[in-house]
């Protein structure tokens, strides 16, 4: 039972396509090469029976799922990409026993996470264009935690570039990261740009 102060899945989905993006819902398998370059995660969740061996491990991070489907839009002549997934990741954790909604020794936390690339608006007449930048989507993180003021400080993500990256606090609590990806990772996916996360 949600109390007023949580907010619903629902409209956290409805927030985030105010702002412009779109959902998309991913396999919560990946690549084994995602966990460990874009989440750090040297000791993944394998799967027993991977349904393709690309695909044999469990993700703790939403990112890779989110670059996935950048690039297979940018491979379809997109300019200006606004995607988010509200889904599960999937974290080893020694104190989860058994329920009928868990599994022991694995958590499976609800999490959020969102994309931007490309111009910061839809192209019009009346303004130059300009490329998406960390202070638009701070903005996009801004508006989905309102009316709680989020505090952002300097921090190194594996995902993100080292100087362009914030771990976004409420009330003092850690509750996420906002950065750009970081230069190799944008190589390595071929994109034009660095999308922000």
């Amino acid at each position: 039972m949600l109390t007023e102060a949580r907010r619903s899945p629902f409209a956290v989905r409805r927030l985030l396509a105010s702002q412009g993006y779109q959902e998309t819902i991913n396999f919560s398998f990946v690549e084994e090469r995602w966990e460990s370059e874009l989440a750090g995660n040297s000791n993944p969740i394998r799967l027993l029976n991977p349904i393709a061996s690309q695909m044999s491990v469990m993700r703790s991070s939403l990112l890779g799922s989110l670059l996935h489907v950048l690039k297979f839009n940018l491979d379809r002549k997109a300019q200006r990409v606004r995607v988010f997934e509200l889904g599960r990741a999937f974290l080893r954790d020694a104190s989860v026993r058994n329920t009928d909604t868990t599994v022991e020794g694995f958590d499976q936390p609800m999490r959020v996470a969102g994309l931007a690339f490309g111009p910061s608006d839809s192209l019009q007449w009346g303004r130059k264009e300009q490329t998406v930048d960390f202070f638009d989507t701070k903005g996009d993180v801004e508006a989905l935690l309102a009316p709680l003021k989020a505090q952002f400080e300097p921090a190194t993500h594996p995902a993100m570039h080292p100087g362009r990256c914030a771990r976004v606090l409420l009330a003092g609590r850690a509750i996420g990261f906002v950065g750009e990806l970081q230069p190799q990772w944008r190589q390595s996916w071929e994109l034009p740009q660095a999308p922000i996360l």
